[in-house]
């Protein structure tokens, strides 16, 4: 079973944060964060209520009673296409991910004609 650091650790990847960008976009002291990453410490209830809204995903996910998430439906402006797309994306490998992303970033390149 996923610890709550590595679920955490593996979010913070998937999402090209690191610790200080999650803590000013979250809002959450990064004090606190290096608190949970450097020391071991597990995060309070409401933390971990920020933390799964800002991931989008369940509190379940977060404390490791869920193997995976799905984008919930705190994603209001996600047609269910692409909620779809972004479950399946998060059950790539990293380097899987990357390939995808260098993908779309490539095909958004090109212009009407299919020129770059």
């Amino acid at each position: 079973m996923a610890t709550f650091l590595d679920i955490f650790n593996d979010l913070l990847v998937e999402n090209n944060l690191n610790r200080k960008q999650f803590a000013e976009q979250s809002g959450i002291p990064y004090t606190t964060v290096i608190g949970w990453t450097n020391l071991n410490r597990l995060p309070d209830y409401s933390a971990i209520i920020k933390i799964a809204d800002f991931f989008h995903c369940s509190v379940d996910y977060l404390v490791g009673r869920q193997d995976g998430y799905e984008v919930s439906s705190a994603v209001p402006d996600c047609t269910n296409g692409e909620k779809e797309l972004l479950n399946n994306l998060r059950k790539l490998s990293e380097n899987d991910r990357k390939l995808i992303v260098a993908l779309v970033n490539s095909l958004l390149c090109k212009d009407e004609t299919g020129n770059k």
